[in-house]
């Protein structure tokens, strides 16, 4: 249990101590368990998590060390307790509990021995109240992490259970990996591919093989790697679904494992229209010759990514570093049509600051300045900054290392400091 876990632990049990009655502090047969405040878990659930049961004896001791299992367990933000004396001289103890805001899927990585059922039976041994989720701290994961190791132990399976909060760009999740097992991918299918043949998929997932099996890995690279090859061909509603992994029985690939991927392609489009809003510095007609798409195109996603870049590149030009272009799709299924709507929010412009070099020689500096010819104040043109490292720093580099005894080019770094208040860019040119 981590130091700040405890101290918050104890603040709540002193908390808890000052709102017990005098009555609480006798020994007295417990009559009634009562919980107010549960929204996702049963009384049942926390009555079990508790240790209490209805007609043990019990005192501040007692419900103290109940409460402190209660809050342990990091399913609970605040906790307190009251006692009341019923007629016939029984305790009647209420917990007012908060549960915790925030509790996590819980995600097994690569526990590919076992089904999912297997699992979740082998985690309630340990963890009764588990439901699929778990907080990220207190004993809970700590509870799921043990009964998971046991279920390894059972099946002399080698490896170390370990688990962490993993963040993704929509959705946190708490992921439990074993650590240590030799898992290698010995075989790729993708149920549902038509128009992008199986065989151009495993060739473009060639660099699974050369890994051990991680479900997260492989849900991440899909979209990345093997989606724009939909997308080249128009179809942009294709989605990859979780990956799923069976053992492989033979020796052939020993410990192994034969991965399916699920694709949903959904239905190829073409390019109907843009639509553009917020756009000032550039007309309509600059910016679609920038996207570089007609109708009745193929609506080639990568291309479309491209014209993206491309239109950036051009506000990039005229000084307006800051561009973004929020884009959103329309889509016409039955005329396999797709409309794009951008809007643009151009930001401010920017203007030359400072040229600042270091690293060399005053002469070399003066050399070098003499062959910039952005001046200060000007609109600053960030293509220039690639032509100029492409052209008179290249040469420059060049030049130096002819005159280095070691003949060695120096390492150069090349970076934009833009000031916001200002609207100015400064330009460091650093040798190593």
């Amino acid at each position: 249990m981590n130091k700040s876990f405890r101290n918050r632990i104890l603040a709540l049990l002193a908390l808890i101590v000052l709102l017990v009655p005098v009555a609480a502090q006798q020994r007295q047969t417990l009559g009634r368990l009562e919980f107010v405040g549960l929204k996702r878990l049963t009384r049942d659930q926390v009555v079990a998590m508790s240790g209490l049961q209805v007609g043990q004896v019990v005192d501040a001791q007692v419900l103290d060390s109940a409460a402190g299992e209660l809050l342990k367990t990091g399913l609970f933000r605040k906790l307190s307790y009251r006692v009341h004396n019923s007629p016939n001289n029984q305790a009647i103890v209420t917990f007012q509990v908060e549960e915790s805001a925030v509790s996590l899927p819980v995600v097994f990585e690569n526990f590919v021995w076992f089904s999912d059922e297997e699992i979740v039976a082998a985690i309630r041994k340990d963890v009764l109240y588990f439901n699929g989720t778990s907080p990220a701290s207190g004993e809970t994961p700590d509870k799921i992490a043990a009964a998971l190791q046991r279920l390894l132990t059972e099946k002399h399976i080698t490896g170390q259970v370990d688990y962490l909060p993993y963040v993704s760009r929509d959705k946190q999740e708490l992921l439990f990996t074993v650590k240590g097992a030799r898992i290698p991918v010995c075989s790729l299918h993708f149920p549902g591919a038509s128009a992008v043949p199986e065989a151009d998929l495993v060739k473009a997932s060639q660099a699974l093989f050369k890994t051990d099996y991680s479900k997260k890995d492989i849900a991440t690279f899909a979209p990345l790697n093997l989606l724009p090859l939909y997308r080249h061909r128009g179809y942009l509603r294709a989605e990859f679904q979780a990956p799923g992994a069976t053992l492989e029985t033979s020796a052939q690939c020993s410990g192994g494992v034969h991965v399916t991927i699920p694709i949903t392609e959904g239905p190829s489009y073409r390019w109907a229209k843009s639509i553009w809003e917020g756009n000032d510095k550039l007309s309509v007609e600059d910016l679609a010759t920038a996207l570089g798409m007609n109708p009745g195109d193929t609506a080639d996603g990568v291309k479309i990514d491209a014209g993206l870049k491309n239109i950036a590149k051009a506000y990039a030009q005229r000084g307006y570093l800051t561009t973004t272009i929020n884009e959103s799709a329309e889509y016409d299924d039955a005329a396999s049509l797709v409309t794009y709507h951008f809007n643009i929010n151009e930001g401010p412009r920017y203007f030359m600051g400072n040229l600042i070099i270091t690293g060399v020689t005053p002469a070399e500096v003066d050399e070098l300045k003499s062959k910039w010819t952005l001046g200060a104040n000007a609109v600053f043109d960030q293509s220039y900054l690639d032509q100029f490292r492409q052209g008179p720093l290249r040469d420059f580099i060049r030049a130096k290392a002819q005159r280095s005894r070691i003949g060695a080019r120096p390492d150069v770094e090349v970076s934009e400091r833009p000031d916001a208040q200002k609207s100015t860019v400064d330009v460091v040119i650093a040798f190593k």
